[in-house]
């Protein structure tokens, strides 16, 4: 019995010592999951002008983190990460980043789904953690081909009032990440320089100078 026991103790600690990081993170027990769904509707009829043949959607990469947090607002500088996902539809640094935010402190959890690879209509979904403390969403993919534009949800609260909401649909916002000076969807790439603040697009080819109409998708968030 004892070589047994000893036995056990023994694999226990290898696998232990095999389980990376992430398997134990560690939220808290009060935190409620959300599956989380954009609904993507970028297409030629209700977007003709310069509409490309190859419109389809990069990785979707967000994360849950504090209220306050400035990271991805309008108003303020796209990072490394920002600049690369809203360019060329890539989840690095960017991930890199958030987790950094997370390390700490003013993020939760950071979550990267599947993109819409020949198509610029579908449904992509991901399951994110939020807690009270850190109750909002941002979630974002590149809309391609684009100079520096994508669709994202930025600051979604979900925690209002003293609770969870249940369910939430909002409009998907396309902003501009102003890193790139292209006019249109296949524009030459023409860096921004200096860089400019990130910008919700309202103009073409995608809106009317005032609002993007119909909205380029919605985002559904309901607690699991």
């Amino acid at each position: 019995m004892k070589n047994i026991t000893n036995f056990l103790l023994m694999l226990g600690s290898i696998t232990l010592m095999n389980c990376s990081d992430d398997d134990f993170e560690m939220f808290p027990s009060d935190a409620v999951t959300y599956k989380v769904t954009f609904n993507l509707n970028w297409n030629g009829t209700d977007f003709p002008t310069d509409y490309p043949s190859n419109a389809h959607f990069s990785k979707l990469i967000g994360w849950s983190h504090q209220s306050s947090s400035t990271f991805f607002q309008p108003g303020t500088l796209a990072s490394a990460g920002i600049e690369n996902m809203a360019e060329a539809g890539g989840t690095s640094p960017l991930d890199d980043e958030l987790q950094a935010k997370i390390e700490a402190g003013e993020g939760l959890d950071r979550v990267i789904g599947s993109g819409l690879g020949e198509t610029g209509v579908g449904s992509i979904s991901v399951e994110i953690v939020v807690h009270k403390d850190h109750p909002s969403v941002t979630l974002a993919t590149m809309l391609a081909p684009s100079p520096d534009w994508y669709a994202a949800v930025v600051g979604a609260l979900l925690y209002e009032n003293g609770n969870y909401v249940s369910n939430k649909t909002m409009d998907l916002l396309v902003y501009d990440a102003g890193t790139d000076s292209g006019a249109t969807f296949t524009s030459d790439d023409v860096e921004t320089s200096p860089q400019a603040a990130i910008s919700m697009i309202v103009d073409a080819p995608l809106g009317n100078g005032t609002v993007i109409t119909p909205a380029i998708g919605t985002v559904v968030f309901e607690k699991l």
